[in-house]
């Protein structure tokens, strides 16, 4: 929790190089770190499902699936689309996040849910 209240005071640009730093490959985080596949095609059934979904819970940690009932990041022809329902309502909500880098999307996942305010259902 402390680390979350850290990153919620941060300029977006720390956040975001907080984000690269943990989908590093390399040294050089900004330039070499894990993306999104968005181009929603798959040799396999499912392949871009797990891989992008991999990418998303190295931020589990963090609670980013602790105020939602689903949340789900899915990519159609290039543009993603985040699907969740919080968990204290009824509401099914999608967020278009089309020209949008991986850390960017990521970002944005971040002020809905552990930046957000809302209620958590573990604590």
């Amino acid at each position: 929790m402390e680390e979350i209240e850290i990153l919620n005071h941060k300029p977006k640009e720390e956040v975001l190089d907080f984000i690269r730093k943990r989908l590093a490959i390399g040294e050089d985080f900004k330039k070499d770190h894990r993306r999104f596949d968005m181009s929603g095609y798959e040799d396999k059934t499912g392949e871009c499902t797990v891989f992008n979904t991999a990418i998303l819970n190295e931020f589990a940690d963090l609670g980013i699936y602790d105020y939602t009932a689903y949340l789900f990041l899915d990519f159609y022809q290039g543009t993603p689309t985040l699907y969740l329902k919080y968990w204290c309502q009824s509401d099914n909500l999608e967020f278009n996040f089309g020209g949008y880098t991986t850390s960017e999307i990521i970002y944005e996942i971040f002020g809905l849910t552990i930046f957000s305010g809302m209620e958590r259902r573990r604590s």
